[in-house]
């Protein structure tokens, strides 16, 4: 068994490097053997974590620099209704080509947008590096509302209404696809101004918001489309439908009285007969007034006796 040196255990070289001079402390091949040996390891060392750093210190620069001098090249867009487009958008934001990440303010853009009264919300945010994210909540028109007397003082002007009352302008740019509306006439004191961003009280806009969403139930060819709609009295409503039938109405189960209105229209299409109003208030034996046709009996009759007359003609 090869005996080890006892004067080369660690506390004894230690001492034996104390007793040295610094000069040859520092440079005995020991010391330069331990120093070459911590050099390599520190070599090593910064060969494995520089690539690490430098792929690090890339990223934060590459990200800040897109985040100083950010050039949109994708905005994503999404529009709940479908009414406002994408270039609309763009348009109030002011956006043209390029936008600062750094002096990027999604509650300014969103308050921009929302300050439009036909849109309800909005939710704007910065997906780094390069992506502007859009979200849009349009108001849904449901009826046109006017002013019932302002026909007579020539101060005709028609806003929209959403299911929660709340009144915004007509734009056609927008809301093409849905023009063909019908027309709620307002009394005066039915709203404190009639303008836009204004409400009606619920009181008065629930039994229309019912009125709509039952009569959507039924297609155009069972149900005519519905032109006017006036409440003259806080139970009472009358609808005037296309081709000029009356419908009287209360506001209460409006369901089951638009479910009257299509079996009564359906009698009317079934026995030929030409309805000029309804009233679907009761709920047994509702009434309806026919529109009385012309008796053509003698002139049918004359016309049979010409033709016999020619068939005996023929017949000689």
């Amino acid at each position: 068994m090869k005996k080890g040196n006892r004067y080369r255990r660690q506390g004894n070289v230690k001492l034996l490097e104390k007793a040295l001079s610094v000069r040859d402390a520092l440079f005995s091949r020991l010391a330069v053997r331990r120093g070459a040996k911590r050099l390599r390891k520190i070599f090593l060392l910064l060969l494995l974590i520089a690539p690490i750093c430098y792929g690090i210190y890339r990223g934060i620069a590459y990200t800040i620099e897109k985040a100083y001098s950010l050039s949109i090249e994708r905005v994503e867009f999404a529009s709940s209704r479908g009414f406002i487009n994408k270039e609309h958008v763009m348009n109030m934001l002011g956006i043209e080509g390029a936008i600062n990440m750094a002096t990027f303010n999604a509650s300014h853009m969103e308050k921009t947008l929302t300050d439009n009264p036909c849109i309800e919300s909005a939710h704007i945010r910065a997906e780094l590096p390069d992506t502007l994210s859009i979200e849009i909540e349009e108001r849904i028109p449901i009826v046109y509302v006017e002013m019932e007397n302002a026909a007579g003082k020539g101060q005709r002007q028609k806003l929209f209404m959403d299911p929660k009352g709340y009144l915004f302008p007509v734009m056609p740019e927008y809301h093409s696809r849905v023009m063909e509306l019908p027309v709620w006439y307002l009394n005066s004191a039915d709203v404190d101004k009639f303008e836009s961003g204004s409400r009606i009280r619920e009181e008065l806009y629930r039994p229309i918001t019912d009125l709509v969403t039952a009569l959507n139930a039924y297609k155009l060819a069972q149900i005519p489309s519905v032109r006017e709609i006036f409440r003259p009295k806080a139970w009472k409503i009358i609808l005037t439908l296309e081709g000029g039938i009356s419908v009287i109405m209360q506001v209460y189960d409006i369901h089951a009285q638009i479910d009257r209105l299509y079996m009564i229209l359906e009698h009317a299409r079934a026995t030929g007969k030409k309805l000029s109003g309804v009233n679907v208030i009761p709920s047994i034996n509702p009434t309806a007034t026919f529109i009385t046709q012309p008796d053509n009996s003698a002139e049918s009759a004359e016309k049979e006796k010409d033709k016999n007359k020619e068939k005996r003609l023929r017949r000689r």
